[in-house]
């Protein structure tokens, strides 16, 4: 018998799905686990930022939003809806053509009315905790997005319980010392993106206390770029931003030397991928990434080639062993000043499977075949440095410039 249903995707589900239809169009792309990283040297500089940040005020309206929540006291079943409505009547607020145009940095936008799949609450959330809006947990750990929503549906005490499964005694409000959300939050007119003075010198001292996460007894880089005109500083390990960076500046300035390996490195994938298609498959191609491969080494060749592997592994910790085979045997390749990539072939190939399996454009065997059809030079983008949310985290605190 013949039969039809509905299936219903997660948020998160969602969230991946247009990862992977989109990523490569926004230019990422990890066939080879470079990103791991970009993801350590960055969690450990910025705390608590995120690709998805757009601005700063998002650290204050979701609080403000819990706030609203809390004071309304929706029904336990009807708190996901009640919040989700909040959200979106958010985003619709933010929505607005003023005399210079549309503020940007509007989550969801670009769909609105339509839902999101990652709302403010989920793209900020890591940040809430991390930089002091949301307390921590009584048993030190950091409030989730469930915990909360069974805060405010009212079964704190019931359903709140430790590592060890224990019910907490009592469990307080978890955002505290917040300012007041500015007047007229609870209506319905249109709001902004920009600090008002109050919030920007507010958001500024919780910034400034973020600390760094392998000492605690300092602030972190990110907390130290509080305030300063960042805009001419076109990556993170330059010079302007060294001088400033203290007891971190030997980290940051291995994180720029690996930055500079992983340029080569996706440099190096690409023009594998173009000489197989040519040699394997028998396609004849344009030299375009084989090409750009000179330059890419060229123009960061001997800030990679300084890396000290040795204290770079103690920076970013275990790795997985195909990514650190490559960084590894690509950086001895930019030693050994050898033009060809060939030698590499093996080494990327391995890492490729261990990340995509069948779906490996290096592979030899039929499967790989297939991937390399589906490749076209054309449109896969050219090699450029990781960049450790640099940009986002210019933007972020753009909107403290000059702040006391």
């Amino acid at each position: 018998m013949s039969s039809f249903g509905f299936t219903f995707l997660s948020r998160q589900a969602l969230g991946q799905a247009e990862q992977m239809m989109f990523g490569a169009s926004s230019g990422v792309r990890d066939e080879v686990g470079f990103l791991i990283v970009h993801q350590r040297y960055a969690d450990h500089f910025f705390p608590g930022t995120s690709v998805l940040h757009t601005r700063l005020r998002y650290a204050l309206l979701i609080p403000w939003l819990y706030q609203s929540l809390r004071a309304k006291r929706p029904s336990p079943k009807d708190f996901a809806h009640a919040f989700i409505d909040l959200e979106h009547r958010l985003t619709g607020r933010l929505q607005f053509k003023g005399s210079e145009g549309e503020p940007d940095g509007v989550i969801g936008g670009e769909v609105y009315p339509r839902p999101i799949s990652q709302p403010p609450a989920y793209v900020y959330w890591t940040a809430l905790t991390k930089w002091g809006l949301i307390g921590a947990r009584p048993d030190g750990r950091p409030w989730s997005r469930p915990d909360m929503a069974r805060l405010l549906a009212g079964g704190s005490k019931r359903s709140m319980h430790d590592d060890d499964g224990k019910p907490f005694d009592a469990v307080a409000w978890p955002i505290t010392g917040l300012i007041d959300a500015p007047a007229g939050w609870d209506g319905d007119g249109k709001l902004t993106l920009e600090l008002s003075a109050r919030e920007q010198e507010f958001l500024a001292r919780k910034l400034r206390s973020v600390r760094s996460p392998s000492d605690p007894s300092e602030p972190s880089l990110f907390a130290k770029l509080v305030g300063r005109p960042l805009d001419d500083a076109v990556h993170c390990w330059g010079d302007e931003i060294l001088s400033l960076a203290g007891k971190d500046a030997a980290l940051l300035k291995r994180a720029g030397q690996a930055a500079a390996l992983s340029a080569i490195g996706r440099a190096v994938y690409a023009a594998l991928v173009e000489s197989l298609q040519e040699t394997r498959d028998k396609r004849p191609q344009e030299k375009l990434h084989r090409a750009r491969l000179g330059d890419v080494v060229d123009e960061w060749g001997a800030q990679a080639g300084a890396l000290d592997f040795a204290q770079f592994l103690e920076d970013v910790g275990h790795l997985p062993a195909p990514v650190e085979a490559v960084l590894r045997e690509t950086l001895a390749w930019i030693r050994s000043r050898t033009k060809n990539p060939a030698s590499l072939l093996d080494v990327y190939s391995r890492a490729e499977y261990s990340r995509k399996g069948d779906r490996s454009r290096l592979a030899n065997n039929q499967f790989g075949v297939d991937r390399r059809m589906e490749w076209q030079a054309e449109n896969h983008g050219f090699a450029h440095p990781l960049h450790y949310r640099w940009g986002n985290v210019k933007r972020l605190l753009r909107d403290l410039e000059g702040v006391a």
